[in-house]
């Protein structure tokens, strides 16, 4: 099977249970790469899809790229991995060489990461929109925020609400903002449950005041108590 992206024939690399890898090279190198991103997809598939309830009627579909500014001018941005709501496709930037284990753990979480996102866009498109839900519960879930906390003696620079709440936050705070929003997401999850997380998916992905029967205020004290 071959598929073409933006004139670049693509070649099926590999078939697991649960996903079709595609890339425009087709070398012993890049299947050795793709190998180990469908092991890191298949072991997380079934705990995250128990995790949002989700059936998935059909094989995710991944495109991998080894080339960085090829990815790059596909994709039309510099970013490493993106899950595009438009052709329910992941499409990812992944070096051939996973031998480092640092390198290694950084893109087999992005593929989960980006995983993440195709499961709750696809239970509610609207999700997407909501991009402190959207980046924290694939940050919570993909489990780079356990990875993370693990490497750090404490969380610097909290957000005010006030620059939580701006539409500007993400520019303004970097990486940091992925961290931020998977403690907001860790925080629901811990001190409501799942099930409320998954309401926050289904019903309504700005509801914390609606689902929770909380001020945002008040919300976001206790969250920042519980960091300390």
């Amino acid at each position: 099977m071959n598929l073409k992206s933006n004139n670049y024939k693509l070649h099926l690399i590999k078939e697991s249970e649960h996903g079709l890898f595609f890339s425009p090279v087709k070398d012993e190198k890049t299947m050795a790469m793709i190998e180990e991103l469908a092991h890191a997809f298949e072991k997380n598939y079934n705990r995250i899809i128990d995790m949002f309830m989700f059936k998935h009627n059909q094989k995710t579909i991944v495109h991998v790229y080894s080339d960085r500014e090829q990815f790059y001018k596909i994709i039309g941005r510099k970013t490493e991995g993106t899950y595009d709501a438009s052709d329910n496709i992941i499409k990812l930037y992944t070096p051939l060489s996973l031998d480092d284990p640092d390198i290694f753990l950084e893109y087999t979480f992005q593929i989960v990461h980006e995983f993440v996102h195709e499961v709750i866009q696809q239970i509610n498109p609207i999700v997407g929109k909501a991009k402190w839900l959207d980046e924290g519960i694939a940050y919570f879930a993909s489990l780079q925020l356990d990875h993370e906390l693990k490497n750090r003696s404490k969380i610097s620079n909290i957000p005010t609400l006030e620059q939580l709440i701006s539409p500007t936050f993400y520019d303004n705070f970097d990486g940091s903002a992925y961290l931020i929003c998977g403690l907001i997401v860790k925080f629901i999850t811990e001190k409501y449950g799942i099930n409320t997380l998954n309401e926050f998916i289904r019903r309504n992905p700005e509801g914390i005041e609606e689902i929770l029967n909380i001020s945002l205020e008040r919300f976001y004290l206790e969250w920042k108590q519980s960091l300390q």
